[in-house]
């Protein structure tokens, strides 16, 4: 008996992947046994491959010239016979660009998956052409995607030698396309000053878009490790899970750390707060803007995580 060939579409950010492991946990589960494809962007590949759920992940940096469309649409999308083709994305670019332009090229039914609360829609296409509308079905599939831990994850740790014996995951960055959502990078190094004081060293981690946030909480900061560049994304469940707290923007590394089970402090505004986590090992501060957030209630708040009800 053949095995069952299933897709999955997910490209960043890292924050929107890591809210998405739970759906595709669930997708796994729900068809055992199946051979599973990932499509997603060259900085997630490892993260993706330490969660032991694809037999096969392919490489789409959302490009836009003819031989991404050759290797993606065409050689992947449409020449293999995929029973189901899960989209997470289900935004303009998968399907607007990717859903028609496979379709159309496809000798082979197809089942696309439009994400929908709940679960997901499948087109279901015939295999013959010429391809209409007319001719599709709709079919829907409940998916529940119960939360998961993501303490099962382990990377290389290559630099855990260089970690304190006792620190907080400190996270000042965050999308360079949401600027709303960060803390201003002088607070954290107040924040990390402080917890010097209570004998509590920061590791400052960061990619290199955020190197000037990290550069602003480390420099001449004798109670912060800087941490850039110094571990992968597949590190920070263990990063974390180590960390006596994090604290940390809306932004992936975040939402790793506390999938992980570290007690953190998340800075949110009103606007992205439905994406904070209402779990007890997480405290989140919302003001309508990201700077309305003081550093007193920050305090509190990590003081409270490190069993330390009063400053």
């Amino acid at each position: 008996m053949n095995k069952e060939k299933i897709l999955v579409i997910k490209h960043g950010a890292l924050g929107d992947f890591v809210l998405s492991l739970s759906l595709m946990s669930a997708i796994v589960k729900r068809h055992p046994g199946a051979r599973f494809t990932l499509i997603t962007q060259s900085f997630l590949v490892d993260l993706a491959k330490r969660t032991g759920f694809f037999d096969e992940i392919i490489v789409d940096n959302r490009g836009y010239k003819i031989r991404d469309w050759w290797r993606i649409i065409k050689k992947t999308l449409a020449d293999r016979p995929f029973d189901r083709i899960y989209d997470l994305q289900s935004n303009n670019r998968t399907l607007v660009r990717y859903a028609p332009l496979a379709r159309f090229a496809t000798r082979h039914p197809m089942r696309w998956g439009k994400r929908v609360k709940g679960g997901f829609d499948f087109l279901c296409t015939p295999a013959k052409l010429p391809f209409t509308f007319k001719r599709c079905t709709v079919e829907h599939v409940d998916v529940d995607a119960p939360r998961i831990d993501m303490s099962f994850i382990h990377g290389d740790g290559r630099n855990f030698d260089l970690l304190p014996e006792k620190y907080a995951l400190v996270i000042p960055g965050c999308s360079a396309g949401s600027p709303q959502k960060r803390w201003p990078p002088e607070r954290y190094r107040e924040i990390s000053l402080w917890l010097g004081s209570l004998g509590v060293k920061s590791v400052v981690i960061g990619t290199k878009a955020e190197s000037a946030e990290v550069d602003t909480v480390c420099r001449d900061n004798p109670y912060a490790v800087n941490f850039m560049g110094k571990s992968a994304i597949s590190d920070l469940p263990d990063m974390a899970s180590m960390a006596l707290v994090a604290v940390g923007n809306d932004t992936g590394p975040s939402h790793i750390a506390w999938r992980s089970g570290a007690k953190c402090v998340l800075c949110f505004t009103e606007y992205d707060s439905r994406a904070l986590p209402r779990v007890p090992n997480v405290t989140g501060l919302v003001a309508p803007k990201i700077t309305d957030i003081p550093v007193e209630d920050v305090k509190r708040a990590v003081a409270a995580q490190l069993g330390k009800p009063t400053l």
